[in-house]
């Protein structure tokens, strides 16, 4: 059951009624919470709710002792424990095949994968398990005292498969006091559910026939048609992901629950540092707090390297959390190392900048940024390296000069749409804000009011007959970053 299916339309509808019906209890807004999440989530397989009730459990009670002993030894103790506990799961499903093959290709054994079966979401909850847990140890927040509403907040069905990542300072509160929802937001979060599903349905689920088979047939295309097919990569990675972010953070909108903005149109930036502030946002923050920032502080000593060797590791971890492949090591440090460049460099390109016209630099700066995403992307999505680099191989060669198939081409259409709108709405603060179009004062205010209604109506009743009349028809594509 996912965001995009007519189960998920009818589970939805049942929960909100029944939720605001019990508006004024909060504790059993949370019970229905919880048993609406733990439904959701055994639509996908029967035993991952007992895993996910299990890591909830041994969290809470961790975080609890954690609080309670003041004494630093022990309080460390418990934290690692339940670190290696909470972490172990995530560990064995997702790594115990790449372990099991390099070890046996190491002995030259003849074995076969484990194939055991993740379960889907399992980084994303882990990691909020994990920040809490830590967030407790550094008493930036006290541990919650009711297993209810902590329960609550982690299995919350909205950003329990593919995030955001919830930050507990800001989000676990959210949980304790009573649900409020203004006009505003339900509009808000209406338009957010609409262009999520334009996102999924119209362009990433259409671009995901031609990026399939680019990928799986590279070794008979030219480099021009590759090229193409490793930019579309990167549009469906994006329609896809935010597309399921935009959705969570409406329908946690409708139940009164603030979520993170997880992505803020990644692809303006003009370098790659301001790329990861845009992408995928609740990640990078997570990594840039719980990793990132305490190996700087470790490493204190070691000056501006302290930093060299921080970026280096975080996008090391942030590779290995994608994928368990060296496709995504590999991945994972050319970001690490272009990031090291950007910093050393950052004065030397402050220079550059200030002596050159801002449209001239800023063109190639974003024009570097998509060739490196680009290059990269050939990683995240080959099955290995070797198939990347022959990608990347044809796309170096005389090829990319040759025609491009017409079937690749004729999907760029769908990026067209994309791209216009979030240009458009580049300084709103969510998408379907056009508050911002209509700003002349020799409008009356009232006047001004019924426009913006009628304009966002006609958009809406326009993303409807495109989400309609669009979407693939035979079958669902599953969200991209379930894998991971």
């Amino acid at each position: 059951m996912i965001f995009n299916t007519k189960e998920f339309a009818i589970f939805f509808a049942i929960v909100l009624v029944i939720y605001w019906l019990l508006a004024k209890w909060r504790p059993l807004q949370n019970f229905v919470l919880l048993g609406a999440s733990m439904y959701f989530y055994s639509r996908l397989h029967y035993s991952f709710p007992i895993y996910l009730a299990a890591l909830i459990l041994v969290s809470f009670l961790f975080s609890r002792f954690i609080e309670k002993n003041e004494h630093p030894k022990p309080r460390k103790a418990l934290l690692i424990t339940g670190i290696c506990i909470v972490s172990a799961g995530l560990i064995y499903t997702k790594y115990s095949d790449l372990l099991f093959s390099n070890i046996t290709g190491l002995q030259h054994w003849e074995a076969t994968a484990l194939h055991i079966l993740a379960p889907v979401g399992i980084s994303f909850y882990t990691f909020a398990i994990l920040g809490y847990m830590i967030d407790v140890y550094w008493e930036k927040i006290p541990a919650e005292k009711n297993l209810l509403t902590y329960a609550t907040y982690i299995s919350f069905f909205p950003h329990l498969l593919s995030g955001p990542i919830p930050s507990a300072a800001t989000v676990l509160p959210q949980f304790r006091s009573r649900a409020t929802v203004t006009y505003a937001g339900i509009d808000e979060s209406i338009g957010e559910i609409l262009w999520g599903l334009f996102k999924k349905m119209v362009v990433a689920d259409n671009i995901s026939m031609t990026v399939s088979y680019c990928f799986s047939q590279h070794k008979e295309l030219n480099g021009s048609t590759l090229a193409i097919g490793v930019l579309l990569f990167g549009v469906q990675l994006y329609a896809d992901f935010s597309g399921y972010s935009s959705m969570a953070r409406g329908v946690a909108g409708l139940l009164g629950i603030n979520l993170v903005q997880n992505f803020n149109v990644p692809f303006h930036s003009t370098s790659i540092t301001e790329y990861w502030r845009r992408w995928h946002i609740s990640l990078t923050n997570w990594l840039y707090g719980y990793i990132f920032n305490p190996m700087v502080y470790a490493l204190r000593s070691w000056r501006k390297w302290a930093i060299v060797a921080s970026l280096l590791l975080t996008f090391f971890i942030s590779s290995f959390w994608h994928g368990a492949g060296w496709q995504f090591v590999a991945w994972g440090m050319l970001h690490g190392i272009v990031m090291v460049y950007e910093y050393l460099t950052v004065e030397l390109r402050r220079h550059l900048s200030e002596r050159t016209p801002s449209i001239i630099y800023n063109f190639f700066s974003w024009l570097f940024v998509v060739f490196f995403l680009a290059l990269g992307w050939a990683f995240f999505r080959a099955d290995n390296i070797p198939d990347a680099l022959s990608i990347l191989h044809s796309i170096a060669s005389p090829g990319l000069f040759a025609t491009p198939e017409s079937y690749v081409t004729r999907y760029l259409v769908w990026c067209i749409p994309l791209f216009v709108v979030e240009w458009i709405q580049r300084k709103g603060s969510y998408t379907m804000d056009i508050r911002q179009w209509i700003t002349s004062e020799k409008i009356p205010p009232a006047a001004k009011k019924q426009l913006i209604v009628a304009i966002k109506s006609c958009l809406y009743l326009l993303l409807c007959a495109a989400i309609y009349q669009f979407y693939k028809k035979i079958n669902f594509a599953e969200y991209y970053y379930f894998k991971f």
